[in-house]
């Protein structure tokens, strides 16, 4: 148990680091976090999309950005939404992409 939860924590702490790489803390991503649950499981969907292409996960580490014109263009996302949430998006991206195994089990997603 005690081992446990030096994982967790250094999870937490690793994650925290990769955000900043991201321009993203934790207080942000509180203000940032969609209300509605339906809004939520959205944004985990675009996440969600984006770790099962590699073309544009590899684009997202690369630029440290979403690649706006491709979610529109080619999935039909909203611009408008993808921009107020993309900090919310990238945060569940980077959480489900990177090795964060306690974490993401805390991450549910329906539709």
């Amino acid at each position: 148990m005690m081992q446990e939860n030096g994982l967790f924590k250094s999870e937490i702490i690793r994650y925290q680091e990769h955000l900043k790489q991201y321009r993203i803390s934790f207080q942000q991503l509180s203000v940032h976090t969609p209300v509605e649950p339906s809004v939520r499981n959205w944004c985990k969907g675009v996440a969600y999309k984006l770790i099962e292409l590699p073309k544009l996960s590899d684009r997202v580490i690369q630029t440290r950005k979403l690649p706006y014109r491709e979610l529109v263009q080619h999935y039909l996302f909203n611009k408008s939404t993808l921009k107020r949430y993309h900090k919310y998006i990238l945060a569940i991206f980077l959480l489900k992409h990177g090795n964060y195994e306690h974490l993401s089990g805390y991450l549910t997603f329906s539709l």
